[in-house]
């Protein structure tokens, strides 16, 4: 009897699934009466989220990309990106998802130019955590979800999967930041001292705004639009919780249903090496690999695949030793077929 609902509910899905998108969209709109279409083209919506500040609460809109919001038989990717960022830094792996009609829904955090921005806004980690949790809850996402982050955003993406260990099957991190202080944001308290001068003092907002919209576009090879997003980036940098990551990746250890791709590259201009090897070691029983300059690719991918499905491999660590901090740019088609594989072997663990 369970077998027969659950294939009438794929029918169900797959059909509203080949309706236009355009008429996914309306059918969101009405399912949810909080969300409305932001950009159709685009794909985006946006949906008030209510925060704590620190003089009480106050709401901010939260933009969000949803590429099939009639629901994907597959599963569901949730994107976290980076400070700066947005649902952009993935846009080279969706296409390769979509094509597998996976749903991405992409998070694009407060202050970075979609989403609203508020002089109230922290950039803590709880209340990055809040934000994102309120999206996926008002989506009634209920089971197959992996989060995917990059760079800042792999310490939530973290925080999200421990949380929702009862609809996640795991993680794919890129980039993340450590277990201790990478060079980009050491020492925090001169990031946090800019950020309170900023703050404070509203006469230097202008400069400021002018100095580190240069310094992220030229030097550190970010692109932003407004200088106050690199300020607000700078805040989220500078509330990093390295220290505290250790713990939830020994919450996340505990499940050995949880699968984890964690990714880094040996030339990352933003992160030392020996720190992103140091938090990829923290991850239980894992199988670790390289992808050199020189490699073929598509041998190492096939290995991970097979790690997922074949040899019941639950957290997979790849060093790409010659690349930069942009993986999700350069190996896109890697991971991609990396979560694809996780997926395939959520599937494996639940049959068990």
């Amino acid at each position: 009897c369970s077998s027969d609902m659950f294939r009438t509910g794929t029918r169900v899905l797959q059909a509203l699934q080949m309706l236009p998108v355009e008429m996914q969209q309306q059918l969101l709109q009405k399912r949810f009466s909080s969300i409305r279409v932001f950009d159709a083209a685009q794909k985006l919506f946006v949906t008030p989220v209510e925060l704590e500040g620190a003089k009480g609460k106050f709401t901010v809109d939260a933009v969000f990309q949803d590429t099939a919001p009639a629901g994907a038989s597959q599963g569901t990717v949730v994107t976290v990106h980076g400070s700066p960022g947005s649902h952009k830094d993935f846009k080279f792996i969706t296409p390769f998802l979509e094509e597998e009609r996976y749903r991405m829904i992409g998070i694009n955090y407060p202050g970075f130019a979609l989403s609203g921005d508020s002089e109230d806004l922290q950039h803590h980690n709880d209340e990055r955590t809040v934000f994102a949790q309120t999206v996926i809850d008002r989506l009634k996402l209920k089971d197959s979800v992996l989060f995917l982050a990059h760079s800042r955003g792999c310490e939530n993406a973290l925080r999200l999967t421990v949380a929702n260990q009862d609809k996640a099957i795991g993680m794919a991190l890129l980039s993340g930041t450590g277990l201790r202080e990478h060079k980009t944001i050491r020492p925090r308290s001169r990031l946090r001292k800019i950020g309170d001068i900023y703050d404070k003092y509203h006469f230097t907002r202008g400069p400021m705004e002018k100095v580190f919209y240069h310094l992220y576009n030229r030097v550190f090879g970010l692109r932003l639009r407004h200088g106050r997003t690199a300020l607000n980036a700078i805040k989220t940098m500078s509330l990093c919780d390295v220290e505290k990551q250790k713990e939830f990746i020994d919450e996340f250890n505990k499940n050995d249903k949880l699968l984890a791709l964690v990714c880094y590259s040996g030339k990352d201009h933003l992160i030392e090496t020996d720190i992103s090897a140091e938090f990829a070691a923290a991850f239980h029983e894992r199988l670790h690999l390289n992808l050199r300059k020189d490699d073929d690719e598509e041998a190492i991918t096939d290995q991970i695949v097979k790690a997922f499905t074949v040899d019941d491999r639950r957290r997979v660590t790849v060093e790409f030793t010659d690349d930069n901090h942009f993986s999700q740019k350069h190996r896109a088609k890697l991971i991609a077929r990396s979560i694809d594989a996780m997926f395939e072997a959520a599937k494996l663990i639940e049959s068990e």
